[in-house]
Formats: structure tokens, sequence, C-alpha cells
């Protein structure tokens, strides 16, 4: 039995990219610059990296330890209390009820994932598998690969009733936590023209919807690529 807790990694974690770490000892260090770019404030959450508050406007530089794994997952919370101490809560994304994310912590959906696994090659992606809070952007900033992936479409607007959240828009898998929707099965049980599965692709088309969305949702970079994750980036 798959729990969710290793399916929100999505099938960039369990499934095809498994196989790859099976062949490669390659481990290196990669500096992120994480952005907020929304008019309001967000606390980033970083594994590995821990935690911070980002006023609009500010950066803050995670650079990953080798020592710590080769994968990784940042993400945006939003509508935070923490006290001196750095407990608290969030609306979306919360980590373990801390401002600093524990290298085991993991966002409480819904919110926009950014993942990465490092090998031989740098494999990287934008996952709505736990569902969407912000916009986000994660690119290549190394002069050897500018890629780019944007998730920019307006889907907490658009949410369907029955996945809605005060805070942003509900994967299907969270709600109904069924075979289908959490892609427990085959891929041919679990398809990408699912209405809800359609509704992410549609507005972000190169992000993982669903949890076998790799050919359209994996993206590389070579190693030793630095990166760039922001959040509420221009639509442009």
């Amino acid at each position: 039995m798959i729990s969710l807790k290793n399916l929100y990694f999505s099938s960039f974690f369990v499934n095809t990219l498994y196989l790859l770490s099976l062949k490669s000892d390659s481990i290196h260090a990669a500096s992120f610059t994480i952005l907020n770019n929304c008019t309001y404030t967000v606390w980033a959450a970083a594994v590995p990296g821990g935690g911070r508050e980002l006023r609009h406007g500010q950066e803050w530089e995670v650079n990953t330890d080798p020592n710590f794994g080769d994968r990784g997952r940042i993400w945006a919370r939003t509508n935070c209390k923490f006290d001196a101490n750095g407990n608290g809560k969030c609306e979306t994304g919360d980590c373990n009820g801390t401002l600093y994310c524990p290298p085991s912590g993991w966002g409480k959906p819904p919110y926009t994932l950014a993942e990465y696994m490092f090998r031989n090659t740098d494999f990287f992606d934008i996952s709505l598998v736990d569902g969407f809070n912000v916009p986000m952007e994660f690119r290549g900033t190394s002069s050897n690969c500018s890629k780019v992936i944007k998730c920019v479409g307006d889907i907490n607007s658009l949410c369907p009733t029955e996945l809605r959240h005060s805070g942003g828009c509900y994967h299907p898998c969270t709600v109904f936590n069924n075979k289908q929707f959490c892609c427990l099965g085959t891929p041919d049980e679990c398809p990408p023209t699912t209405a809800y599965f359609k509704f992410f692709k549609d507005l972000c088309p190169n992000v993982y919807s669903y949890a076998f969305d790799d050919q359209t949702a994996t993206f590389t970079c070579p190693t030793g690529t630095d990166y760039k994750v922001v959040f509420c980036p221009s639509s442009t």
C-alpha cells in the first residue's frame, strides 16, 4: 500500500527517478535563491533548509548540503502566526507547526511545490499533487542552463467548489482519497483526461497535475546548476 506521504513526493520521486538514483553516486551542492514577489508576506519552507518569513521583495539564499541527500522541496506557506520560539501554524503549507521545517518536515496541503533531485543530472519540477496556494516559477540560473517552469494560472479563483480551500485549491487526492485520484494503481487507472487533472494541466501545462505526469512535467539541467524559486512571478 502506497502511503499518501510517499505519494506527495509525486512520481518524480517514487517512480522514474528512483531507478535513476540506483545508478549514480555523484551528489553536488547547489544554491537556491527564493524570492517572494507576492504583494503579501509568505513564510518560505525548504527541506533541507528550514524556513523563513519573506515580505514582498525579500530573498532567501539556501545552500543545499550533499551530506543531507540528493533531493528536496521548496514551497510557500501563507497566513502564518508564530511565537517568539517559532511555534505556530499556517493556513496553507503548514510544516509541523514550526517556522523552521525539520529535515523530515512535510507541508500540509494545499500548497504549490518545487521539487528537485540531484544525481549525474539535475531533475526538477513544480508539482500540484499537493494542491495549489501561490503561483510559482522554478528556473535554472547558471550559464549552462536557464530552463524555466511556471505555474501562474488563476487556479484559486477557478478552483472547483469541491476542491476549494480558504487559502488555495486542493488536489482531488487530498479531498477524495481514492485509488483513481491518488493514482494508487496503474497509469491507465488514473488517466490525464480526468476532469480534475485536466483542470490543473490546462492552467499550468508544464507542471505535475497528477502522479504519472512525468513526460510533460520533469525538467533537467546539468549537474552544478544553481536555481531560483519565485513566489508570484510575472505572468509574462
